[in-house]
């Protein structure tokens, strides 16, 4: 049934189509295309922009019915030279029934040198079709969250459903009349939920119902013209989205008390790293004010008290590696705290994102962890990274660490392409504002090049092998740091002598590894695999036995996921046991240890009187074995009191 599809398809492409392109913009820079060709009843859309030296390159292609229902549709990889390939996933409707095409594989993630081959797929038999769904594809462009949306609000009550039965509405959050090059409009920011997700997606439509704009990320879709009107859509929306996030947040905290007061648990000391069983805990004016034996600590009249008996109390943890976007403070935010998480350091984010986050949680406006930011600067070129903080020279480098020092920053991060002469100086104004500096290893320089000039801390494991491999990288073209390491991976001997040299000088330096292990680690269950399973489990002993070497080397090991729901966290601190690092020194890396990096351990870090309240209650006892972490019930940040459940509750929208 499929193979009949393309030929259908195919005449979208014919010369004499109706075009409409959009760009794809990277904070106001040009990264890529948004295109839609119509011809009769077939439409073409290619979207293809570059994200570093990643992003996406997908061609969806549609045939709609008389009623314009859609009848059939597929999705394929475009390779580099354009050309698409064969079917990733698709469906076509015969009769009453549809017939769809899976997938082996994943779609959408072909880098700027990728092929336009991919994973298998084949037909599965037909089933009978919901006349009244919206038949669409798993990883569609703008463009079909253009189509959904246009179907949503069609629908009575704006709900209907998707294929597979998935629930969807949507809802008219904001309206508002905008310059564009052909003159004013009016639009509409329609949000988009799905199943029973409480977290949505937007796009302006006007009022014919054709796209305007994708919502607020790092990558935005807009239509030529209209990209002066932006600043003001994008005010709208994250109005909304903070009065949503502050409406959640109401409801998952509990109600205030005169103390928070947890009860005869056992308090895992993280100062000794030993467990102190019997102990209650304190918390006044979102301080710890006692802690002391349970059968002599009373609690205060009119306290929250909350029955640790048989299970471990601890500080909060912290995750030194996440980045913020709209969404978390009413959906990520949530799940990081959920996973035990009272600080998080955020390692890139928009500066209004960043800064708005970390001052409303302060104020308690918002069920999340405390935000430690860190300031973001990158080198122009085609492979810049997603942020407007593009440094060309020293004066505009030393201009944004004075802007994040000014507010309230505490780390500067250099990436990919920032030029190699200007890290000297860019370390020394960071140390002189007393910020530190880390990064990853940008071109042309090695791991010890990069601490020789300056580094702190260096952002992922993989450049410890990539730094080995430098022509790799950037010859004859700029290669995902992330593949290479991947690649290079099975093959380096983490006990040579190269290696070990390495390590040696990391400890000497004082250098941090923030090694985001689970990235690379686990082939399906990590973000980046090695490739074939020979590989990939070569890879990972060699990830694995890096950890044992650079603690047992003495080197300062920080944990962080790279993703903003922190949903790898736990399983961070389990490949650190596995690696044979102490569950107990495990625990300690993820409280006082990360607290000590930033020198934040007079507030926090520990269990200790006058200390900052964040404490979390566990289930079990991670002091014996790591995965117990992951039987987080109670959540207190700075006082504030919240229950794993209910934060999932308020994020899947499910009991």
């Amino acid at each position: 049934m499929i193979a009949s599809l393309i030929p259908l398809l195919a005449a979208a492409t014919i010369a004499g189509s109706d075009t409409t392109s959009y760009v794809v913009l990277n904070h106001g820079r040009w990264a890529g295309d948004l295109t839609v060709a119509h011809a009769g009843d077939s439409t073409v859309s290619r979207y293809i922009f570059t994200d570093r030296n990643r992003g996406t390159r997908i061609e969806t292609r549609y045939r709609f019915g008389s009623d314009n229902a859609l009848r059939a549709a597929e999705l394929r990889q475009i390779a580099a030279d354009g050309t698409a390939g064969p079917a990733l996933q698709g469906f076509t409707v015969h009769g009453d029934s549809i017939y769809s095409l899976v997938a082996t594989g994943r779609a959408g993630g072909a880098g700027a040198a990728g092929t336009a081959g991919g994973p298998s797929a084949a037909a599965q038999a037909g089933v009978k079709r919901d006349p009244a769904a919206f038949l669409g594809l798993r990883f569609g462009s703008p463009y079909e969250q253009t189509l959904i949306a246009g179907y949503l609000l069609k629908q009575p009550k704006m709900t209907g459903t998707l294929l597979g039965g998935l629930a969807a509405r949507a809802e008219v959050v904001a309206q508002t009349t905008v310059p564009t090059k052909s003159g004013r409009a009016h639009v509409r920011l329609v949000m988009v939920w799905t199943g029973t997700s409480t977290t949505s997606s937007g796009v302006w439509l006007d009022d014919k119902g054709n796209l305007v704009a994708t919502d607020v990320a790092w990558f935005i879709t807009v239509r030529p013209g209209a990209e002066q009107a932006l600043p003001a859509l994008r005010a709208i929306e994250i109005k909304w989205r903070n009065a949503q996030a502050e409406a959640i947040a109401k409801k998952v905290v509990a109600p205030a008390a005169s103390a928070v007061v947890v009860r005869n648990g056992n308090l895992f000391d993280s100062e000794s790293g030993t467990m102190k069983p019997n102990m209650t805990v304190v918390i006044r004016d979102g301080r710890i004010a006692e802690v002391g034996p349970a059968a002599s600590t009373q609690a205060p009249a009119g306290a929250n008290v909350i029955d640790a008996t048989g299970k471990t109390i601890m500080p909060g943890m912290w995750e030194m590696h996440t980045h913020l976007q709209t969404d978390n403070q009413s959906a990520g935010s949530l799940v990081q705290l959920a996973q035990g998480l009272t600080t998080v350091r955020d390692m890139a984010a928009d500066f209004d994102i960043a800064t708005s986050q970390r001052d409303r949680e302060r104020k308690g406006l918002l069920a999340s962890p405390r935000v430690i930011l860190s300031g973001f600067i990158e080198g122009p070129g085609r492979w810049a990274g997603p942020s407007d903080m593009i440094a060309s020279n020293e004066q505009e480098a030393l201009s944004m660490i004075a802007k994040y020092d000014s507010a309230g920053y505490k780390q500067i991060k250099l990436y990919n392409l920032v030029q190699q002469d200007l890290v000297p100086a860019i370390a020394a104004e960071a140390h002189k504002r007393g910020l530190r500096l880390s990064g990853h290893i940008p071109r042309g320089l090695s791991v010890p090049a990069a601490v020789t000039l300056g580094y702190d801390e260096i952002q992922h494991a993989a450049f410890l092998f990539s730094t080995f491999y430098q022509d790799s990288l950037y010859i004859p073209t700029m290669r995902a740091y992330s593949l290479v390491a991947t690649v290079v991976a099975p093959h380096i001997d983490v006990d040579g002598q190269p290696m070990t040299d390495l390590i040696k000088f990391l400890h000497d330096h004082h250098t941090v590894i923030d090694g985001t292990f689970s990235i690379w680690i686990g082939g399906s269950a990590a973000a980046v695999g090695a490739g074939g399973s020979t590989d990939q489990q070569k890879a990972d002993a060699a990830y694995l036995r890096l950890i044992t070497r650079l603690y047992e080397g003495g080197v300062t090991l920080v944990p962080g996921t790279d993703n903003s729901y922190a949903t790898s966290y736990h399983r961070e601190l389990e490949l650190y046991e596995q690696a044979g690092i102490p569950a107990p020194t495990v625990l300690q890396i993820a409280t006082i240890g990360s607290a000590r990096v930033m020198k934040d351990d007079k507030d926090y870090g520990s269990i200790t009187t006058g200390k900052v309240g964040d404490v979390i209650v566990v289930n079990g006892n991670p002091a014996e074995h790591v995965k117990e972490i992951e039987k987080v019930e109670t959540v207190i940040r700075a006082g504030r009191v919240y229950k794993v459940h209910d934060l999932m509750s308020a994020v899947t929208g499910q009991p």
